[in-house]
């Protein structure tokens, strides 16, 4: 069968996730998409390579889930690069195409009248699956810009991003912006659970995000429990009680209130967003920790602090672009000790 990538078709209105299963086949059709455009493949070779990859996984001659045993190591030198391109490619391709796969083949049969452990098990499935496919396309990226002479997208744009703020710092000043802007607009929530309110107020902020893609958010569940935080702060503005006993009180809310189970259609589409940046995320890291290893040698502890709790596609790749003009680690990231 032909592998397009939109055969969620197949799915009836009624069978639970439909939306989730769309996106999924969605975005793995435009990982493959990009990857074909990095490598330059034209479209009658790229239909063939697809129904190869599908048949093999058919026939159980090629297993996607050893993939996630793959060294994600930048070797240096031209041959090492363009092998390491390859490799990349294929596996990016391998998992966005398993994600069909399992769609097609895996999941259960359209008559399953509700969810099934089967049928979320295979959904978690795909939705890993989809996140190493960006992973290994963000190492393929990075090494098609090192095959270039170049580190980082920006770098290719004139270097302006040396001059920007850490975009970590600009994505909690615009949540906390928007956080006080809806209690502005709606100022009986200041009095309202500090729990349920965040739950509402994370998910708005994370949907708003999927349709404009202001900020970098991998995890909806650290949004929420950063609003939460940023309730307690407004709520205490001009009170005149002392820290101990305000930490006391947000204390004894977060341990009597919980936030709501996310097991709805919507929490999965939110996962398969996480999933895409997340996996796009730890492949750019991942090869600026190995270059920067390659460069200088072993990376001192605050170095390697630094880059695992990055998160921000933006400062990753202003780290890139300083790399290519890097003398020591602390060219790239500063104040490594």
């Amino acid at each position: 069968m032909p592998v397009s990538f939109r055969n969620y078709s197949q799915t009836s209105p009624e069978r639970p996730n439909v939306g989730t299963l769309a996106m999924l086949l969605t975005q793995a059709g435009n990982v493959v998409e990009s990857v074909f455009n990095q490598l330059g493949t034209p479209p009658p070779a790229r239909n063939q390579q697809l129904q190869s990859l599908y048949e093999r996984m058919r026939s159980f001659e090629i297993q996607p889930r050893q993939d996630k045993q793959v060294d994600l190591t930048i070797r240096q030198g031209q041959v090492a690069i363009e092998e390491q391109l390859v490799e990349h490619a294929e596996t990016a391709l391998r998992q966005a195409v398993y994600v069909q796969f399992i769609h097609d083949k895996q999941m259960p049969p359209q008559s399953t009248p509700a969810p099934t452990a089967a049928y979320e098990h295979y959904l978690q499935d795909m939705i890993t699956a989809l996140m190493l496919a960006n992973r290994h396309l963000a190492m393929l990226e990075v090494l098609k810009n090192l095959e270039g002479k170049h580190y980082g997208v920006r770098a290719a744009q004139g270097g302006h991003a040396k001059n920007k703020q850490p975009s970590s710092k600009m994505t909690s000043q615009l949540i906390r912006t928007m956080v006080k802007g809806m209690l502005y607009n709606k100022p009986v929530l200041a009095n309202s659970n500090k729990t349920e309110v965040a739950d509402t107020m994370a998910t708005r902020i994370y949907k708003a995000n999927r349709e404009f893609e202001m900020l970098d958010i991998t995890n909806i569940d650290d949004l929420k429990h950063e609003v939460r935080e940023l309730l307690f702060d407004f709520a205490n503005i001009g009170k005149r009680s002392n820290r101990r006993q305000t930490d006391r009180e947000r204390l004894g809310h977060i341990l009597r209130h919980s936030f709501p189970s996310r097991d709805t259609e919507e929490s999965r589409q939110m996962d398969v967003d996480a999933a895409r940046t997340t996996g796009r995320i730890e492949g750019v890291r991942t090869a600026l920790a190995l270059q920067l290893k390659q460069r200088f040698g072993a990376l001192p502890r605050s170095a390697i602090e630094t880059l695992e709790t990055t998160g921000d596609m933006d400062q990753l790749q202003i780290y890139l672009e300083r790399l290519t003009e890097a003398r020591s680690v602390n060219d790239v990231i500063q104040n490594a000790q």
